[in-house]
């Protein structure tokens, strides 16, 4: 399961980044290292899979409300329009309508059967972050490494694209010896891009947690 604060009610970005950095300051209080990933989900909404998430709904929701999301998923289309030329139409059958108010509650029950790691998710919508905590980088990197091999066999299974280019993983500690050292971390064989100064939910997060960028 996964820890959502995104439109929810009595949540927040706040919420989620506090979260975050508390899980972060626990950890410098043990002398731990917090290796983190920042998920980067390609077109999250737009890709998710109509069957998939009627299944997932069955699960938890009495049939009326099942068969009331199918009406609203079921026949749409879409064509595209470039000055006075259109496109043909074409059936949707992934994604979720825009501007919908239920969309992001639909979202949220898409994602919520996460695998379980051994890495703590902390997500606001379809912005994902997995962190990890050990004394040395080798630990942090093996724990985040093996989880992601299991999240991407659930996003394979459920059609969802994770960016290995907008992806990216941080590491956060209170060794300046270390300051320079980055995380190896891999996503379906590619290694991730590492940033020591993340931006979360708009608050730039340095790897000290001193604050002195975002400030």
């Amino acid at each position: 399961m996964v820890e959502q604060a995104g439109f929810r009610q009595g949540r927040s970005t706040s919420d989620q980044v506090l979260a975050l950095t508390t899980f972060i300051e626990n950890g410098f209080q043990e002398n731990l290292k917090t290796g983190t990933v920042f998920l980067d989900l390609t077109a999250a909404y737009d890709t998710v899979w109509h069957t998939g998430l009627l299944v997932k709904l069955s699960k938890s929701f009495p049939r009326w409300v099942v068969e009331t999301v199918e009406v609203l998923l079921h026949n749409r289309r879409f064509r595209v329009h470039m000055g006075e030329k259109s496109s043909t139409w074409r059936s949707q059958v992934n994604g979720l309508p825009q501007g919908s108010v239920l969309s992001p509650c639909l979202f949220n029950v898409y994602i919520n059967d996460l695998p379980a790691t051994q890495s703590r998710k902390f997500a606001y919508a379809d912005d994902v972050a997995l962190g990890a905590q050990g004394r040395t980088f080798g630990e942090v990197e093996e724990i985040l490494n093996k989880d992601l091999e299991q999240m991407a066999v659930y996003f394979r299974k459920w059609r969802l694209q994770p960016s290995v280019t907008k992806t990216v993983s941080s590491i956060f500690h209170l060794h300046n010896a270390q300051a320079s050292q980055e995380l190896n971390i891999f996503l379906n064989g590619q290694r991730l891009k590492h940033e020591s100064n993340k931006v979360y939910l708009g608050v730039t997060l340095d790897w000290s947690l001193t604050y002195d960028e975002h400030l």
